[in-house]
């Protein structure tokens, strides 16, 4: 069974597939910022799946380059990578300072970018390896904060730059673009918490269908993404928003 590896997996999306590729029998690798989430997750996963799952909050460059150097190290080879990390981290200000969008990128961006080069580099992976990035409709279209914005708008471009030199290598890139969506403890299941009236005026005002998609309503595209029939959207940015979106761009 093939290898996932799996970053931001102890909530929203993340969470989400490693439950999903996990009652397939897929063999997992995952890594999430939260530990007592992780020991949750890990009570759900099959056993061979546990010796896996790490808490690293890759704020800290201590605990980054500490992943780094277990998957430089490890003796397993991975098929699939699916950088679910990411997020806006209330950072609004449109005057956005120096520190705030280098941190934005790190989390972002960086992180992703490391993670693959230590695999590609170091011949971690097996034939016809396949990475996803997750970005979101704030990729294309004026929707979010200044900073959020440029680092997902960035996702789109590394994707399909990367993917142009590592496509005859069999290497198949995707980017996938989020719309709004709920899931257990993502940004809009807090949001539905934390305001509901700001959360009832978005559904109202930026969603055609008047109401917002669930997780689960994804899982179908990724299984399609992970498997040969996804090959030819190599380089794509996939937008997967129930047609949230204004922009032609995708």
């Amino acid at each position: 069974m093939k290898t996932i590896m799996i970053t931001g997996a102890t909530s929203g999306l993340g969470l989400m597939l490693s439950r999903h590729f996990d009652s397939l029998g897929y063999n997992l690798i995952t890594v999430g910022r939260d530990q007592k989430k992780l020991n949750s997750l890990k009570k759900e996963i099959s056993k061979k799946n546990r010796k896996n799952s790490f808490a690293l909050d890759f704020k800290s460059k201590m605990n980054y380059m500490k992943f780094l150097k277990i998957i430089k190290n490890s003796k397993k080879k991975i098929d699939i990578i699916i950088h679910c990390l990411g997020g806006g981290f209330g950072l609004h200000n449109p005057i956005i300072n120096h520190d705030d969008l280098n941190f934005l990128f790190h989390i972002n961006v960086s992180t992703a970018v490391g993670i693959n080069k230590i695999i590609l580099e170091n011949k971690k992976y097996n034939k016809n390896l396949k990475i996803i990035h997750i970005g979101s409709v704030a990729s294309i279209e004026s929707t979010a904060s200044v900073g959020y914005s440029m680092v997902k708008a960035s996702l789109v471009a590394y994707t399909k730059t990367l993917s142009k030199s590592l496509i005859k290598k069999n290497i198949f890139l995707h980017c996938v673009l989020l719309g709004a969506f709920e899931y257990e403890n993502n940004s809009f299941e807090r949001l539905k918490i934390r305001n509901k009236k700001v959360y009832n005026k978005f559904i109202k005002l930026k969603l055609p269908r008047k109401k917002i998609a669930y997780g689960e309503q994804f899982l179908g595209l990724f299984d399609y993404l992970i498997s040969e029939n996804g090959n030819p959207l190599a380089g794509s940015s996939i937008v997967a928003d129930f047609s949230e979106t204004n922009s032609f761009r995708l």
